[in-house]
């Protein structure tokens, strides 16, 4: 009864995690379409981001394994790399920053929050893995999954349309 629900808890933190970066990633679209477009390593994050939730989602349709997880991480550490680039170009004083602050800080240092948050969550996971774990078919997380597969496709599809209005399926009028 413990192993089943800590692995139920995985699963659960798995597709939350999912969520969440999709919404994320959707609270950013609607940033740009009401203020300013994105910079090229805004993009990047948000691929990293996707990167994540698409590491998650795999748990669910081949049973938790450590693979999933690693790709995960992978993604989160180059996501951070990624924000911690753009924090150190707008850091020094006198440095213009890039758009303007959310509740105090900038969306590229949002996420770098969310990408160590997610560390943190994936991290938790790991210390409850258990190798042979196999999907759980329970109703509610077949439908949970089944939302966060939805909302992910549905915010890749909606990045690479956002991509290809913005740069006109050409080069970047920012990047000639």
């Amino acid at each position: 009864m413990k192993s089943f629900l800590f692995e139920y808890a995985s699963f659960l933190i798995s597709a939350l995690l999912a969520i969440v970066l999709a919404g994320v990633i959707t609270a950013a679209f609607a940033y740009q379409a009401f203020h300013e477009n994105p910079c090229p390593l805004c993009f990047l994050q948000r691929v990293a981001m996707i990167g994540v939730a698409v590491g998650q989602l795999l748990n669910f349709r081949f049973g938790m394994k450590m693979w999933h997880h690693g790709v995960s991480i992978f993604h989160c550490l180059f996501g951070m790399a990624v924000s911690l680039r753009q924090i150190s170009l707008h850091i020094c004083p006198g440095s213009p920053t890039f758009g303007s602050p959310v509740l105090g800080y900038s969306l590229y240092t949002w996420a770098f929050i969310v990408f160590f948050c997610s560390l943190i969550a994936i991290g938790t996971m790991l210390c409850l893995h258990k190798p042979d774990w196999k999907p759980i078919r329970s109703k509610f997380l077949k439908h949970f999954e089944q939302f966060a597969f939805f909302y992910v496709l549905l915010i890749v599809v909606a990045d690479i349309v956002s991509v290809a209005m913005i740069c006109g399926l050409g080069p970047c009028p920012d990047n000639p």
